[in-house]
Formats: structure tokens, sequence, C-alpha cells
């Protein structure tokens, strides 16, 4: 049966984090978050729409797997895999993110201050035949922050990966399959349907050559400053932040920048089917080596009402917090 957790900062319920367990395995059952909230109770996420009825609000979903031993790459995202030369087809090749047992997946109360909660999981990632391939320490915080003169509310997940399989594996996306402008997979958020229309806005120069830090002439940071851009010219962006704005909600998504350093790739989409994705793997596939461990750690911000570019530059400029490490069970 599935198990769900209330995320809830200062009284006020910021989400519900499901396992996943009840989802068919078609889906790839994963733990996921929906809905979630702004502060104002507004849902943002979207979750079994028709179209993609395997698209569940927040969570961690990768499409593309090549596994050592495994016919086809696994498919951790739901739905069917695209295979070059082939397209989309209905694999054999749905994973699972199977949480562990219950005393390894705790609560922690509030802050003393009462801002914020937590909530920690270990999880293994699982082949179709049932086959591990990693092991996941992930935790979820939820904070509150006014950035902008907005008041926002924070999601941040820090996980990490630990390759158990006893082969490579290779994380990759449609892209890196042969489908352009299609590198969805990484930390993944299935936006409601008043997202549809929405302006797209991120950091006004994405390139890595810049350092973010320093303003001309290299004295001090630069203001911070955002830009609008159509859905082509985001598709495939790098930069540390992106966000989309409708006339309800704002939404800001700000990966860190992990082990494999540099600003990260966007997909996103608000045309009919609105989601937005820090993918890390659009461009190229990602090794991890056996017995190898990699860390991520991504923020998602949600406000009320259609906010203001300059307001998401700020936020995106507060510091993530420290979520920490996941122990394990009976520690």
């Amino acid at each position: 049966m599935s198990a769900s957790v209330p995320l809830s900062v200062g009284g006020r319920r910021a989400g519900l984090l499901h396992d996943g367990t009840d989802e068919p395995a078609v889906h790839s059952p994963r733990p996921f978050v929906h809905p979630l909230l702004t502060p104002g109770g507004l849902t943002v996420s979207g979750d079994r729409p028709s179209d993609h009825p395997w698209h569940h609000g927040l969570g961690i979903a990768v499409s593309t797997v090549t596994v050592t031993g495994q016919a086809h790459p696994v498919n951790f995202w739901g739905g069917p895999t695209f295979l070059r030369g082939e397209g989309y087809v209905q694999l054999p090749n749905n994973g699972v993110q199977q949480v562990g047992s219950a005393d390894s997946a705790v609560t922690d109360s509030a802050s003393t201050d009462g801002t914020d909660g937590r909530v920690r999981q270990q999880l293994v990632w699982r082949a179709a035949d049932g086959t591990e391939v990693l092991a996941e320490e992930r935790s979820w915080r939820v904070d509150t922050i006014r950035a902008g003169g907005v008041d926002w509310f924070r999601t941040t997940v820090s996980s990490r990966w630990t390759n158990t399989g006893g082969g490579g594996l290779a994380f990759g996306s449609p892209t890196t399959s042969g489908r352009p402008a299609a590198g969805y997979g990484g930390f993944f958020l299935r936006l409601a349907q008043t997202f549809d229309g929405a302006t797209v806005l991120g950091a006004p120069d994405p390139s890595p050559a810049r350092d973010p830090d320093r303003g001309a002439g290299g004295v001090g940071p630069p203001a911070p400053t955002a830009v609008e851009l159509d859905e082509a010219e985001a598709m495939g962006r790098r930069g540390s932040w992106l966000g989309v704005r409708a006339a309800t909600a704002s939404v800001l998504m700000v990966a860190g920048r992990g082990a494999h350093g540099g600003p990260a790739p966007w997909f996103v989409r608000t045309t009919g089917t609105p989601m937005l994705c820090a993918a890390p793997f659009f461009h190229e596939e990602v090794p991890l080596a056996p017995a190898a461990t990699v860390d991520w750690t991504w923020s998602v911000l949600v406000a009320d009402g259609a906010v203001p570019g300059t307001a998401f530059a700020v936020a995106a400029r507060v510091p993530l917090p420290a979520v920490g490490r996941v122990d394990p069970p009976g520690i």
C-alpha cells in the first residue's frame, strides 16, 4: 500500500510526498510530491495527465540508463523508451525506485524556529527484472524564504547515488539516443495545466566561461537580473536556474553544481504539456563506474502570482540549505 508524508513548513502544508508503490510498473514507480503548493495553497504540480499518465508531480526521474547485462536501457521515467532509429517503443524495461523499510524513511520534526521540515529516504533502483542498479540516499527539506520582496516555499532535494550493480552505468536521455530537443531526465516537475502558455525566465548569460559571482570589470557580483526566453531558446540551455511564470503562480528551479560542476542544462515546455526539468543528461551521457558515487542537489521554489523577473533572480541567489546525508536504519 502506498504511503505518503506531508511536507510542512511553519505549520503550513507545502506538499505531499508519496512513495509511489501504488503506481503501475509501466509508470516506473518512484517517490514524488503532489500536490506541490504555494504559500497561498495553490497547486503548481500535475499528476497523471492524460497525455503522459506516468508524469507524477515533482521527483527524480531518468529516462535512459544503460546497465551492464540489460538488453535495453532501463527506463526510470515511465512509459515508452526512445530508441535510435526506431522512435518510442514500449519495452519491458521500466525500472522502479523502491523506498526502504518504514524505519528508514523518517520525518524530522520542524526546526526550533518552526520554519522547516525534512524527510530522509533510502532507496534502491531496480531494473524490471529486479536487478539492483544503484542505491540512493535522498533527503527532502522544505523551508520558507523571502527574496525580491516575495514569499517562497522552497523544497530542496539532496541525493547521493552509488552504483551497486557491479557493472558500469551511463545516464542519458532521448536526445543522447538521437531525438533532438528531448533531453529530459533528472529533477523533474510536471507542472499544472495552468502553466500552459507560461513565460520562461532565466539568467541573462548562461555561458560557463562567465563567472556569475563577479560583475563588469571583475568587481563584485552583478545586479540580479532575468531575461524572458521562448521555449525553443530555453530548451537545452545551460544555467544555474530556470523559472516559469503564470498569471496565478511562479516556479523557480535551481541546480547545485554537484559533482559534475558547471551550469546545468534545462528541459522546459510551456505549450500543451507544461514541465520543467533540471536535465544533467540532456546533451551527453554521464557515466558512473562500479561502486562509484555521485551527489546532486536541486531546489524548487514556488510563489503566488506573477513574480517579477528580478525576484526570480534574487531568489536564485539565496544559498541552498544544508540538507545532509541519510543515516542507515537504526542510527
